[in-house]
């Protein structure tokens, strides 16, 4: 007998490879998933099962290395990001075509940021493909992505774990991918021959790798990740006080970068692990 929950999943980069192993560890469980609030990645992973490609997908990011990340990365000069943004979206749209939300098989809602008047967008119809392309967009990093007049941001500098947005009366489950509690340390990776590996990513070691040698003055790119996360851990935690879910999935935010995408195998199997003790006592809230 299928038992019915209804997921939040959090932003917070390639941890949110994470929200996969999430998925197939309830599916395997006999959970009937009715419904998904997502921000930033959690908008990705949403989109992909809701539309039926969530095998597909997990099978790309399996198959990332770190070239390939790069090779994704369509750097612009000027502007409002570093990155465009549309590569990564090109390549999603040939695993799976777009679709309307309100067409999809289970109900979702996307969360984007208004940056101009400073207010959440929630898409619960229109293209997925926009929705997501705006909810993706990191400030400072991506482009903001231009709808009805004004700039859309990522969803999580104003709700990173939109639980206020599931409307199902089932059980709640929440993948909070900034949690600090615990400590996953992030193995920095080994050093390689190939220089021109080295020069691609000495432009954003930075975004991979926190600035080790000097604590008390962090680089730009330290600074803004780490106040990102702050930002970002604080309201989730105060999203989950004010909205209690059945089980949260905390996933620590130093288990990988926001870039690290080529980590898929480690981060689906984290996320896996911790929803795995998540459900061992489904009679009360659990908070892993």
């Amino acid at each position: 007998m299928n038992k019915k929950i209804s997921l939040a999943l959090s932003s917070g980069g390639a941890r949110g490879l994470a929200h996969i192993g999430v998925i197939e560890v309830l599916l395997e469980n006999n959970y009937k998933i009715e419904q998904i609030s997502g921000s930033s990645i959690g908008s990705v992973v949403a989109s992909m099962y809701a539309s039926g490609a969530l095998i597909e997908f997990k099978n790309w990011v399996l198959s990332l290395d770190k070239l390939k990340v790069f090779s994704l990365m369509d750097f612009t000069i000027g502007g409002h990001g570093v990155m465009k943004g549309d590569k990564v979206f090109n390549k999603l749209k040939t695993i799976v075509d777009d679709q309307n939300i309100e067409d999809l098989k289970i109900p979702i809602k996307i969360i984007a940021t208004d940056a101009v008047n400073g207010k959440e967008i929630v898409f619960s119809k229109g293209g997925m493909y926009d929705a997501m392309r705006a909810s993706c967009s990191i400030p400072g990093l991506v482009k903001p992505f231009v709808y009805n007049n004004t700039q859309l941001v990522d969803g999580g500098v104003l709700n990173p774990l939109p639980i206020n947005h599931l409307c199902s009366p089932t059980q709640i489950l929440s993948v909070n991918l900034n949690e600090t509690k615990t400590n996953i340390k992030n193995e920095k990776t080994k050093s390689t021959t190939q220089s021109f590996e080295n020069s691609y990513f000495k432009v954003l070691k930075e975004y991979f790798y926190f600035n080790k040698t000097n604590t008390k003055r962090l680089s730009f790119f330290d600074l803004t990740y780490k106040s990102i996360h702050l930002m970002q851990n604080k309201l989730a935690n105060e999203m989950l006080l004010r909205y209690p879910a059945d089980y949260v999935v905390n996933i620590p935010f130093d288990s990988c970068y926001p870039l690290e995408f080529y980590k898929a195998k480690k981060m689906i199997k984290i996320g896996r692990d911790i929803c795995a003790k998540a459900l061992k006592n489904p009679t009360k809230k659990v908070i892993v």
